[in-house]
């Protein structure tokens, strides 16, 4: 018998999962593949709401092991919002 899969809640900010979704968006200041729907964030203006507080909890780590690319030099959301 399958077992029913549960939905991420939201006592699950700043897990690991949450880290990973946010990670598309700060580089580049959108959500592509839906890595956020898990979270109760599907529309892209939500999202732009919610990137800043994300940001401030998540950015330090990010911004660890990020690295600048040929396309981008600076994270999007550091150019937006500074640094965490």
């Amino acid at each position: 018998m399958a077992t029913k899969r549960q939905p991420l809640r939201r006592r699950q900010i700043g897990s690991e999962a949450e880290y990973q979704a946010w990670s598309e968006t700060f580089t580049s200041g959108y959500d592509f593949f839906g890595d956020l729907a898990p979270f109760g964030l599907v529309d892209d203006r939500d999202i732009q709401a919610a990137a800043k507080e994300a940001w401030t909890r998540l950015g330090a780590r990010f911004l660890k092991s990020w690295q600048p690319t040929d396309i981008r030099e600076t994270p999007w959301a550091l150019d937006e919002f500074g640094a965490p």
